[in-house]
């Protein structure tokens, strides 16, 4: 039998995600925001919750997919008196590792079990049921969630107990996408300028040592340069680079690419742009 869900959080890659799960066949209660999102899962099976409480008091297990730590802490303010003991606590945002710690420990106190479990994939990724959940936390409230986890991806990576390590192997991955982003903006405009057809160097690239997919998905999106609904907003990217930079110096390491990259980033939140998709980089570095 499928555990019971409480699901905060139904924004660009919430939404996709709780409604495979309710597809799936998991019996989930919805809380969002806004709740006329969540009209259609409803229809799906899916039953809206009026407030966070109310969504995570009688799950078995509570899902929360939002934007920062303190959006997650100010969930887990609320909801963590009502939970019961046993109930796993499964935190898909991207948050810094301390932050987890911090979170697990409190969890520990009402006997929850704090699981990290940090997602990569675009939003067409997440419907897609191919993401790829990276989970470290308590081995047996891990055996609990893996039907869920099977709901939602193609694959789990296991990073072990601590709660904080999968969250900084996300920062860690996410810099690298935002790097590549960076660098596959800087060789388009050269194409460009040196009258190369993008696509053709893109198709060139894809076939020969860059076939990864993160070349494949951005490189795609930064040719066609469109306006990407439900992307990656670059405010969203942009904290999760501060994120792994704080991590970093924490840790005594330097990035600095990271440095350059956030720069671009932030130009592009102070002209209007933190909510377009990080593969209109292109856009803001021709100028």
């Amino acid at each position: 039998m499928n555990p019971s869900i409480g699901f905060i959080g139904l924004g660009n890659m919430g939404y996709p995600i709780a409604k495979n799960l309710i597809e799936q066949g998991f019996p989930v209660s919805l809380y969002n925001r806004t709740p006329e999102k969540l009209r259609d899962l409803v229809t799906l099976g899916g039953r809206v919750a009026q407030t966070p409480i109310a969504a995570a008091s009688s799950a078995a297990v509570v899902m929360t997919m939002l934007s920062d730590d303190a959006a997650v802490t100010a969930v887990v303010d609320q909801i963590l008196p009502s939970l019961q003991p046993g109930t796993v606590f499964l935190s898909l945002s991207t948050i810094k590792a301390e932050t987890a710690q911090t979170l697990a420990d409190r969890c520990r106190t009402r006997g929850v079990h704090y699981v990290a479990s940090p997602v990569m994939g675009r939003p067409p990724a997440a419907a897609a049921r191919q993401l790829s959940i990276l989970l470290s936390g308590d081995a047996g409230a891990k055996t609990l969630i893996a039907p869920i986890v099977a709901a939602i991806g193609q694959r789990s990576f296991d990073f072990g107990a601590e709660p904080g390590t999968a969250h900084t192997v996300k920062l860690m991955l996410n810099f690298m996408v935002f790097t590549v982003v960076e660098m596959l903006s800087e060789v388009m405009l050269m194409a460009e300028k040196a009258g190369i057809d993008k696509a053709a160097f893109l198709d060139t690239m894809l076939n020969t040592i860059y076939g990864a997919p993160v070349f494949k998905n951005y490189g795609t999106l930064i040719v066609q340069e469109s306006d990407v609904p439900n992307g990656f907003a670059t405010a969203l990217a942009n904290k999760d680079l501060r994120l792994a930079q704080e991590t970093a110096a924490a840790l005594g390491v330097k990035l600095p690419l990271a440095e350059l990259v956030r720069a671009h980033f932030e130009e592009m939140i102070a002209e209007g742009k933190g909510d377009k998709d990080v593969s209109g980089l292109i856009t803001h570095l021709r100028g």
